[in-house]
C-alpha cells in the first residue's frame, strides 16, 4: 500500500489507527476540519504513491461536492504542508497529489512491523512487542474518515484484522507465560463485543479452562452459540474441538437446517436376524467411501440401510430407484439433495458433482441394479471429486467401481433347529403380529420346519408365509414352492389380486383415500388393503395416518398384471388425475395460512406426480398441460425441484398455465430471457386473472427496465380475481422499484390472510427500504425477514436477505459475522444454481479473504477452502 522512503523512523508523525492527526505539538487541534483530516487520511492511506484530486475531492466531500471543490482541496493541501514542514511534504505530480514521508514515521506501518516482529520472537519478547503495538491504537477502527461508498476503506478492514489476530497472538504468548488468567480477560473483554470470532472463542476457552474458571469457558460456548444461533449457523469445528477437549463431551447436536431430504424412517415392525450386518454397515459407512449392500429381492437390503441411516447424525438423503426410468436418475438425485440443475443426464450431474463438492454427507441410493450404469456414472463423477460425500447403495449386484467395499446379505440361517433360528423367530414374530394369539401345535411343527428349511430364507418370503399361515392357517404351508412372492400373490382373491395390481401404480407411501382414487373396489377398498397389509404384501408404514407402501419385489411381481391390461390406462388416468387433485389443492392452499403444510403433503408425494407428468405427457397432454400449471401456481418463494425441468419442459404445450408455469422455472434456473419468453407467451394465452396473473408476476421480475416491472404490477392489482397474496407481492415489488416506503407491503402482509413465504417477501422489501436509510437498522430488519424465511420453507427470500445482509455487515466492516452468513450464502447459491447471485457471493469472499491477510486460512479456514474448491 506505501512505498518505502527514508532509511529509519523516529519518532510518530502520521496518526491513522483512530482520528486521523500530525503528532507535532499543538498540531492536532489544527485538525478539528473534518475535510481536512479526511485529505490527510487519504493521502496516508497511499502514502509515496500519488492520487488524483479527484479521488481526494470524493473522499472529503462525496460523489457530488461543492462548485469550488478544487479551491477547498488546494487550501487543505497548502494547510498539510505547513503542518508537515519539515519532516513530510506534500507535492504535485503528473498524476496526483503526492504525500512524502517515511512510512515508519505512520503509526499504521510501525504497528504492523511490530507485529511482524512478534511472530518471530519468544513468548516473552512477543509480549513486549505486542503491547507496543497494540497501544498505538487510539481508536477503534483505522482510518474512520475514508467511507468509499459508505462503507470501510479496505485499508482499514485489513488493518483491524491484522489488530484481532495481534490479540490472538499476544493471548498465545501470555498462554505460554503461565499467565491464563491475563490472557482470558484479555479475549473476554473483546468477544463481548466482536462474539462471531469462534477461534478468538476457543483460544478464550482454553485460556479459562487453564486459569481453573472451567464453567466460566463452557459458559463463554454456550454464549458464542447462541449469537451463532440468531444468524442460524453452528459453531466451527475448531470451537466444537475446543469444547470436547474441556467439557470431555460432545456439545448439543448441530442445529443446521439441512436444505437435504431427510432418509426414510423405518418401518414400525422390529428388526430381527440382522444385528451383526447392522453393526458392520454402521462401521463401513463411517470410513468407506462407496458401500453396496448386495442380495437377492426380499433380502432386506432396504430395511438394513433404513436401520443403519436412523443412527446417523448429519444429512444423508436417501434416493429411491426401483420405479425410476434411467434417464430420471440424475434428476432425482438433485431433487433429493434440493439441486436445481436442467439439461442432459450429464449436465445433471456436473451441476451434482460442483454442488457436492463443498458438502459433507452421506448419500444413499436403493435399488440400484435396474439402473446400474447411471449409478455407476454417478458414483465415478462424485467420489474423486467430493472428497466429503460417502455412498451406500443397495443393489441385487454390486456396482463395480473402484473403491467398492460390498457387504453380502445372505438369508437369514435357519439350521439346526428351524423354528429357534432367526428366520424361526422372525416367523413367529410376523405371525404374532397379524393374529397375537399364533401358536403352532405340535402337529403343525413339523409343516413350519420343512416351510422353513424347504424356502429361501428371506425376510420378505419369511413374512409373507408367516403373514398367510396366520390368516388362512398352517397348512397353507404345503408345498410351498421356491418362488414365494409369486406363491402369496397367486393365492390372493381375484378382487385383492386387481386391487394390488393397481396399487402398483404408485411410486411410493399412499393412503386410503388415494388407493379410492385409483381403482375400482369401491367401498370394498378398505377391507381389501386390511387384507393385503395382513399378507403382508403391503407394509404398514405409519399406522396413525394410515399410510402403506408395497414391497418392491412384490410390486413387481403384481404390475405384471396391470400391465398391457384392458384397465391399465383407465388406472393410470385415474392415477394422473388423483395427482392433478393433489396439486390443485396445493395450489388453491398456496395463497391461505397453510400453504407450507400444503407444500409438504404435495412434495410427499413428488415420486406420484412426476411419474404422472411422464404418463401424461405421452398419452394425455392436455391432462400434463394442466397438472403443470397447477404445479406452477405453489408459492414463487419456494423451490419445488422435483417439478421445475418437467414444468420447463411442458411449456411447449399450447395452455396458458403450463406456459406460466414454464416461465416460473426458468426463473428458477436463472434463464431470464427464456422465463420473459415463456411469461409473454402465457400473457398472451390467459383467459382468467389466474392464468395472468401466474404470467405477469414473471413478467415483473425479469422487465427489462422500471416501467416495464411497474406496469406489470399495476396490471396485478387490477386484476379482480386475484388473493391477496399476488396483491402483496406486486406492492413489494413496486416497493424495490421506487425505493418507497416498504411499508404498505409489509403492513398489506401483517393484516390479511397471506401465506408465511409472501409475509416473509414482504418484510424482505421492507428491510431493504430501511437498509437504504439506516444501515444497522436494516441489518436487524433483513435478519428478521431471514427468520421468517426459514420458518416458511421460503429458500429464494433466505437467499436474497442472506446476501443483502452479507453487504450490509461488509460495509460495516463486520467481518466475522459476513464471513459466517456468507458461507451460508454460497453454499445456497450454489444449490440453487444461482450464477450472478453466486459470483456475487464469491467476490465478497474474495474480499473478506483480502482483509484478513496473508494467511486467510488461518483466520477464517471454512470460507478459504469453499472458495478455494469453487475455483478449483
Amino acid at each position: 500500500m506505501m512505498s518505502c522512503v527514508g532509511t529509519g523512523p523516529r519518532g510518530i508523525l502520521l496518526r491513522a489507527l483512530g482520528q486521523a492527526w500530525v503528532e507535532r505539538g499543538g498540531a492536532r487541534d489544527a485538525l478539528a476540519d473534518p475535510a481536512l483530516r479526511t485529505v490527510l487520511a487519504a493521502l496516508t492511506v497511499r502514502a509515496n504513491v500519488p492520487v488524483p484530486p479527484a479521488e481526494l475531492i470524493a473522499a472529503a466531500w462525496g460523489p457530488s461536492p461543492r462548485a469550488n471543490a478544487e479551491d477547498a482541496l488546494g487550501t487543505r493541501i497548502s494547510r498539510l504542508r505547513t503542518l508537515l514542514a519539515p519532516t513530510a511534504d506534500v507535492t504535485w505530480s503528473e498524476t496526483g497529489y503526492l504525500l512524502r514521508v517515511d512510512p515508519g514515521r505512520i503509526d499504521a506501518v510501525r504497528f504492523e512491523r511490530l507485529v511482524d516482529k512478534s511472530l518471530r520472537a519468544g513468548p516473552r519478547e512477543g509480549v513486549r512487542l505486542l503491547n507496543r503495538a497494540l497501544a498505538l491504537w487510539r481508536g477503534p477502527v483505522a482510518y474512520p474518515e475514508l467511507t468509499p461508498g459508505g462503507r470501510a476503506h479496505d485499508e482499514a478492514l485489513r488493518l483491524g484484522e491484522l489488530r484481532f489476530r495481534a490479540i490472538e497472538h499476544l493471548a498465545r504468548c501470555e498462554l505460554a507465560l503461565g499467565h491464563a488468567g491475563a490472557a482470558a480477560d484479555r479475549l473476554l473483554e473483546l468477544l463481548a463485543v466482536e462474539p462471531f470470532r469462534e477461534r478468538m472463542c476457543a483460544l478464550a476457552m482454553t485460556a479459562l479452562h487453564r486459569a481453573g474458571r472451567t464453567a466460566e469457558a463452557l459458559e463463554t460456548f454456550r454464549h458464542v452459540r447462541a449469537r451463532l444461533a440468531e444468524l442460524s449457523a453452528d459453531p466451527s469445528e475448531e470451537l466444537r474441538e475446543t469444547y470436547r477437549a474441556i467439557a470431555g463431551a460432545e456439545p448439543d447436536r448441530l442445529t443446521r437446517r439441512w436444505p437435504v431430504r431427510p432418509p426414510r424412517l423405518p418401518p414400525p415392525t422390529s428388526f430381527l436376524g440382522r444385528d451383526s450386518e447392522l453393526a458392520r454397515l454402521t462401521a463401513l459407512a463411517g470410513r468407506e467411501r462407496l458401500v453396496t449392500i448386495t442380495g437377492g429381492g426380499g433380502t432386506g437390503k432396504t430395511r438394513l440401510l433404513l436401520e443403519a441411516l436412523s443412527t446417523i447424525d448429519g444429512p444423508s438423503p436417501t434416493v429411491e430407484l426401483s420405479t425410476l426410468e434411467p434417464d430420471e436418475v440424475p434428476l432425482a438425485v438433485a431433487a433429493a439433495l434440493g439441486v436445481h440443475a436442467r439439461g442432459t443426464g450429464d449436465d445433471v450431474l456436473g451441476a451434482l458433482t460442483d454442488y457436492l463438492s463443498t458438502q459433507r454427507l452421506l448419500l444413499a441410493l436403493d435399488n440400484c441394479e435396474h439402473v446400474l450404469t447411471e449409478v455407476r456414472s454417478l458414483a465415478k463423477r462424485v467420489l474423486p471429486r467430493c472428497p466429503g460425500v460417502r455412498l451406500i447403495a443397495t443393489s441385487r449386484v454390486p456396482l463395480g467401481v473402484g473403491g467398492e467395499r460390498v457387504l453380502p446379505l445372505a438369508p437369514l440361517p435357519s439350521g439346526g433347529e428351524p423354528l429357534t433360528s432367526d428366520s424361526g423367530r422372525l416367523f413367529l414374530a410376523r405371525a404374532r403380529r397379524v393374529r397375537p394369539g399364533f401358536v403352532i401345535t405340535p402337529e403343525q411343527t413339523g409343516l413350519v420346519r420343512g416351510a422353513l428349511r424347504t424356502m429361501r430364507c428371506h425376510p420378505l418370503n419369511i413374512e409373507l408365509t408367516a403373514s398367510r399361515a396366520a390368516v388362512h392357517g398352517v397348512d397353507e404351508l404345503k408345498d410351498l414352492p421356491l418362488e414365494v412372492v409369486e406363491w402369496a400373490f397367486d393365492r390372493l382373491a381375484v378382487a385383492d389380486a386387481e386391487l394390488l395390481s393397481a396399487l402398483t401404480v404408485f411410486r411410493g407411501e399412499f393412503d386410503l383415500r388415494a388407493a379410492e382414487a385409483v381403482t375400482d373396489a369401491g367401498g370394498a377398498i378398505a377391507a381389501g388393503i386390511t387384507r393385503l397389509a395382513e399378507l403382508s404384501l403391503l407394509t404398514v408404514e405409519d399406522a396413525k395416518s394410515a399410510r402403506f407402501r408395497i414391497p418392491e419385489l412384490v410390486r413387481q411381481v403384481a404390475a405384471r398384471q396391470l400391465a398391457g391390461s384392458p384397465t391399465e390406462h383407465k388406472t393410470r388416468d385415474r392415477h394422473a388425475r388423483w395427482c392433478l387433485d393433489l396439486a390443485t389443492r396445493a395450489a388453491a392452499e398456496a395463497t391461505g395460512e397453510d400453504d407450507r403444510a400444503a407444500a409438504a403433503r404435495l412434495r410427499s408425494s413428488a415420486a406420484d406426480v412426476t411419474a404422472a407428468l411422464r404418463w401424461s405427457r405421452a398419452e394425455e397432454p392436455g391432462l400434463a398441460g394442466e397438472l403443470a400449471g397447477r404445479l406452477g401456481l405453489l408459492s414463487p418463494y419456494r423451490s419445488e425441484v422435483d417439478f421445475l425441468a418437467w414444468q420447463l419442459a411442458l411449456g411447449e404445450l399450447e395452455h396458458p398455465l403450463a406456459a406460466g408455469a414454464a416461465a416460473r422455472a426458468a426463473l428458477r434456473y436463472g434463464d431470464i430471457a427464456s422465463a420473459r419468453g415463456l411469461a409473454e407467451r402465457g400473457a398472451g394465452l390467459a383467459t382468467t386473472d389466474e392464468e395472468r396473473c401466474l404470467a405477469l408476476h414473471t413478467l415483473a421480475l425479469t422487465a427489462p427496465d422500471t416501467e416495464s416491472a411497474s406496469a406489470a404490477c399495476h396490471e396485478i392489482l387490477a386484476l379482480r380475481e386475484v388473493p391477496d397474496a399476488h396483491r402483496v407481492d406486486a406492492l413489494a415489488v413496486l416497493s424495490l422499484l421506487d425505493a418507497g416506503t416498504g411499508g404498505e407491503a409489509a403492513e398489506a402482509a401483517r393484516s390479511l390472510a397471506v401465506p408465511s413465504a409472501h409475509r416473509a417477501y414482504a418484510c424482505y422489501v421492507d428491510a431493504m427500504v430501511r437498509l437504504a436509510r439506516d444501515v444497522e437498522d436494516g441489518i436487524a430488519a433483513l435478519g428478521h425477514a431471514r427468520a421468517l424465511a426459514q420458518q416458511a420453507d421460503a429458500p429464494m427470500v433466505e437467499g436474497e436477505a442472506t446476501s443483502a445482509q452479507v453487504t450490509a455487515l461488509l460495509r460495516l466492516g463486520r467481518l466475522p459475522e459476513a464471513a459466517k452468513l456468507l458461507l451460508h450464502s454460497l453454499e445456497h447459491w450454489q444449490r440453487l444454481r444461482a450464477p450472478a447471485q453466486l459470483e456475487a457471493s464469491t467476490r465478497q469472499a474474495q474480499e473478506i479473504l483480502a482483509a484478513v491477510g496473508e494467511s486467510p486460512e488461518a483466520v477464517i479456514p471454512a470460507l478459504s477452502r469453499f472458495v478455494g474448491t469453487l475455483a478449483r
